[in-house]
């Protein structure tokens, strides 16, 4: 075969094998031409949407819109370095729809040319696939972590509660975990037989605040953190911590689902951190050994501590502090042989909780205290040899063993700091003459300086720690050697040693050769000449860095905030007041930012605080990133983030800021694998110009915030004076709404409902007004909507059901047609009681029969499509009750639900009955509503009737029934009760 029959019968087949491919898009590219197609199959044809004499004129650019010139350039570059690939990329097809595929390419040569055939395949539906997986997924991880959460709340440490605050505002406690025999000393039965056998356990001073702040939880439904002080019937005062989540209930009950757990040794631990950051020997003497003896006996509630040093190889030893019973008694050497002491020697601890004069007979000193338990630990100086001990004795047994040994090993390594340096300055005095071998084997640094703060001497542990010959220290100042800012500052304190000729003390921080952060606590002594001047400066210094370290945690935990590292609160008023410093001048300023994420509840209810926890410290990440290098941004708690902008240059750059901010959570949240939509809301206040107080500063801030969230949520607000006034009109009126029943301040109007074929009153709407005092009667849309946001709307509504079906029942005594009166509910009715309940209970104490009563939702209920509220509608439907659709057309409407649930009338809005019959769309729209309601079977009223020619219209079109100005106004009972006997047939 010729070579020309040859490459004929290779593209005969290569053309025969490709169309085969009918659910593959595979094209052919000349990539000497800007790869643009030369061949495609029909399944390529197909899934671009083109014929194919179009799409062999495209290349690349005309359907990838990952790709411009020079990186196609660049692209087909590499695939002649490896011959082809496969990659993901998008493909533009006709109508714009972008579509992820994967790509596989294979370059080859023919009749010179380098051609690549591309096999293409579309990601969606493995992409949906393996969406589809990550929620089985997901479903499975949930339901092993509900198995999880269940073995723990067994064997979780403290106890799991549920107290329950009632509509009368009594407390119970409606479950409790086995661990409150331990924690509170009571039994589960009596707890939940009477939450105030708890309440009888809390320290008076703390009982009072912590009731106030469940009462604020209850209130504004945020979680409950406290720590509280209790008495228990054998340990004594314990710390406990409560941490609850509260949620709110049908019929306005307030449930909190929490734990309590011991938190005692904690508090000790960290009142101990404070106690010893506060006291050294340096500064107080033999006295530190004497505090610290008062502290422990104190905070442990034992009868005696004592402190001892070592003397005469271990055989004596002698008291520097012996307190008892809050007392300081004189210092006594007593010898270790036969006492519990001895027994100290060469153990981590010792411990003899209780008949410690039974087991060391030979203690006359525990016999005449009246010893009955005893623990104590030994002080190792930094060699590792026993120099002393502490020990506490009391004369009860000891319950708590373990903190008391832990509290006891807390303090141990400063005391024996101190004891060792005590110990060392009674040497040095005692035998000065010795002083060059003591110090070259000293566990201390020790350094000699010339009146130019030159090192001329220098012990070897001060060359370990350097980690430099000693040849590199001698000679150099601390400002060459190790250098830095604390080291100048050291030299500073050693000039002012010579200067004054009095000893000095420094913490030295500074790094060693090798890069290790050391922290010396340095005592700087004069030594003088024979003429009496200062010839040289002594230094000794002792590894502190340890200490230091526990200094700086205890600084983190009082300034910044433990889950995200930010500052807090107490750190942001800080900053805030240096602020107010530096705007202090003409035309300086700088704004307050509050930040709170949007829903964030639903996050930690639904998925846990666990999750809420990693949420809260990505969005303090995104903050940071978004601010700008001056600025401080602060967590004050919850989900609650505040950001301090220092002297912004205007409303301009404020507003980019904050819309930089709030575009930090456009991008999804991926928290262990799954994907978080989480939206902010912001709001700006600026100091001076708004306020000039700190507390007026975040309360205005905040007031700003939460008019964003009213607004819509995600976006931010600045401060107006107008939010203040519309805040604080709203607190009086809600003030004043709590007491309108009291005080007798609601009344029912009523307007008619006409038949307008006989011209006949069939029934009547009520409508709530308010006398409010002062004010004159205040229509709905001015108060429901706070007593909507408050939960009073469902007292209020229960009167108004009430005295609606009184009306009735008065009306229709006397009269052979009854009339209906219809009813608004509010969704809030639905979800804070038993509303079916409700009007059962209503219709029974008035005696007013179900079919004179009409209920009226709105459509966004319906929408909701949840189990209760359908539950409810069909109960009333049971009931013999009619329900209606008020302001049909102005919601979200579904037709859908006019036959999934009980509806039997709908209610045209006013607002379509307005424009009829001039204006032709809203006539042909209320022409619809009328026969879309006939079609279904149900009743059609037009609200809103103010015109003859409207009641006529809605007549001509199907419409019987109608309420408006034209048939009267909203009346009170009593004028309504005369308007009955009206007749209207001149519009039938």
């Amino acid at each position: 075969m010729e070579p020309k029959q040859a490459a004929a019968w290779d593209n005969v087949m290569f053309r025969t094998m490709i169309e085969c491919f009918q659910d593959q898009v595979v094209t052919v590219h000349d990539i000497e031409d800007r790869a643009r197609i030369i061949y495609a199959n029909e399944a390529a044809c197909r899934h671009f949407g083109v014929g194919l004499e179009t799409l062999l004129t495209w290349c690349p650019l005309d359907f990838d819109p990952t790709q411009d010139e020079e990186s196609l350039s660049l692209f087909l570059e590499r695939h002649r370095l490896t011959g082809g690939t496969t990659f993901e990329t998008l493909h533009r097809v006709a109508g714009g729809t972008e579509i992820p595929v994967e790509v596989t390419a294979n370059l080859f040569e023919q009749e010179g040319k380098t051609l690549a055939v591309c096999i293409s395949r579309d990601l969606r539906p493995r992409r949906e696939a393996e969406a589809r997986m990550k929620e089985l997924e997901r479903l499975q991880a949930e339901r092993e972590g509900l198995d999880r959460l269940a073995r723990f709340a067994q064997c979780a440490p403290g106890f799991m509660y549920t107290v329950e605050a009632r509509a009368d505002g009594s407390l119970a406690m409606t479950y409790a975990s086995s661990g409150v025999e331990d924690i509170l000393g009571l039994s589960v039965q009596a707890v939940l037989e009477d939450i105030g056998h708890i309440h009888s356990r809390i320290v008076p001073e703390d009982r009072d605040r912590i009731l106030r702040h469940k009462a604020i939880s209850a209130r504004e439904l945020l979680p409950y953190e406290e720590e509280y002080r209790i008495h228990h019937p054998v340990k004594g005062e314990r710390w406990l911590e409560a941490r609850s989540v509260p949620e709110r209930r049908k019929g306005g009950a307030t449930v909190w689902h929490g734990f309590l757990v011991d938190i005692t040794e904690r508090r000790r631990m960290e009142e101990t951190f404070r106690f010893i950051a506060q006291r050294s020997w340096a500064t107080d003497g033999e006295a530190f050994f004497s505090a610290i003896a008062h502290y422990l006996g104190k905070t442990l509630g034992v009868d005696y501590v004592v402190i001892d040093r070592l003397i005469r190889d271990s055989e004596l030893a002698e008291t520097v502090a012996l307190y008892a019973r809050g007392e300081d008694l004189p210092n006594v050497c007593y010898t270790l042989a036969g006492t519990p002491c001895e027994n100290v020697m060469g153990r981590s601890l010792c411990c003899f909780p209780r008949r410690v004069r039974t087991l060391f007979p030979d203690d006359l000193m525990l016999q005449d205290m009246g010893v009955e338990s005893y623990a104590g630990v030994p002080l190792w100086d930094s060699a590792g040899t026993a120099i002393g001990l502490i020990a506490v004795m009391h004369g009860k047994p000891m319950a708590e063993t373990e903190s008391v040994t832990a509290l006891l090993q807390l303090v141990a390594t400063r005391v024996a700091a101190a004891l060792e340096r005590d110990r060392s300055e009674r040497q040095l005095k005692a035998r000065e003459q010795e002083f060059r071998s003591l110090v070259e084997h000293s566990p201390d640094t020790v350094a000699r300086y010339d009146r130019d703060c030159r090192r001329i001497y220098a012990n070897p542990r001060l060359v370990a720690e350097a980690g430099v010959p000693l040849s590199e220290l001698l000679g150099k100042t601390p400002a060459e050697f190790p250098g830095g800012e604390s080291a100048r500052a050291y030299q500073a304190k050693i000039r002012q040693v010579f200067e004054a000729g009095v000893p000095e003390e420094f913490e030295l921080s500074w790094k060693t050769a090798q890069g290790s952060d050391l922290v010396s606590h340095v005592r700087l002594t004069p030594e003088f000449g024979v003429d009496g001047e200062v010839m040289h400066a002594l230094a000794v210094g002792r590894d502190i860095t340890e200490i230091d370290a526990y200094r700086r945690r205890i600084h983190h935990m009082a300034f910044f905030d433990t889950l995200t590292g930010l500052p807090n609160r107490e750190m942001l008023n800080k900053r805030i007041r240096q602020a107010m410093d530096a705007a202090s001048g003409p035309g300086r300023q700088f704004a307050l930012m509050m930040l709170d994420l949007d829903r964030f509840k639903e996050i930690n209810d639904t998925l846990g605080h666990g999750v809420g926890d990693l949420l809260l410290e990505k969005a303090a990440y995104r903050l940071l990133g978004a601010v700008r290098s001056g600025d401080t941004v602060a967590r004050l708690g919850g989900d609650e983030f505040a950001v301090l902008v220092p002297d912004p240059a205007g409303g301009q750059e404020l507003a980019t800021l904050a819309g930089r901010m709030l575009g930090a959570f456009a991008e999804p949240f991926l928290i262990e694998g799954r994907e978080l939509f989480v939206s902010a809301s912001l709001g700006i206040a600026l100091y001076p110009r708004d306020c000039t107080g700190i507390e007026t500063l975040f309360r205005y801030a905040d007031s700003a915030m939460y008019h964003a969230k009213r607004q819509g949520r995600n976006n931010f607000q600045f401060y107006s004076a107008d939010l203040t006034a519309r805040a604080s009109e709203r607190m009086r009126i809600e003030s004043a709404l709590r007491r309108a029943l009291g005080r007798d301040e609601l009344e029912l109007y009523f307007q008619s409902q006409i038949d307008m074929t006989s011209g006949t009153i069939v029934g009547a709407e009520a409508l709530l007004r308010w006398n409010r005092l002062g004010h004159g009667v205040m229509l709905p849309c001015k108060f429901i909507p706070v007593a909507e946001e408050t939960g009073l709307i469902v007292g209020i509504g229960e009167w108004v059901l009430a005295r609606a079906c009184e009306a009735a029942v008065a009306w229709n005594g006397r009269r052979e047609r009854p009339l209906s009166v219809a009813v608004n509910l509010s969704t809030r009715q639905f979800i804070l009681n038993d509303l079916a309940g409700t009007v059962r209970r209503i219709l029974d104490e008035t005696g007013c029969r179900p079919e004179w009563l009409e209920l009226e939702i709105t459509e966004s209920l319906l929408l909701e499509d949840s189990r209760e509220i359908r539950s409810t509608l069909e109960a009333f439907d049971r009931m013999g009750l009619s329900i209606a659709i008020d302001d049909f057309g102005t919601g979200y409407s579904a037709l859908s639900y006019l036959h999934r649930f009980p509806v039997k009338r709908i209610k045209i809005d006013r607002s379509f009955v307005h424009g009829v019959p001039s204006d032709r769309r809203k006539s042909e729209l209320v022409k619809a509503m009328i026969s879309i309601s006939q079609a279904l079977g149900l009743e059609v009223l037009a609200e809103g009737v103010e015109t003859p020619q409207q009641a006529v219209y809605l007549q001509a079109h199907g419409c019987r029934l109608a309420q408006g100005y034209l048939f009267g106004v909203p009346q009170p009972l009593l004028a309504f009760d005369a308007l009955m006997g009206e007749d209207w047939s001149a519009f039938s």
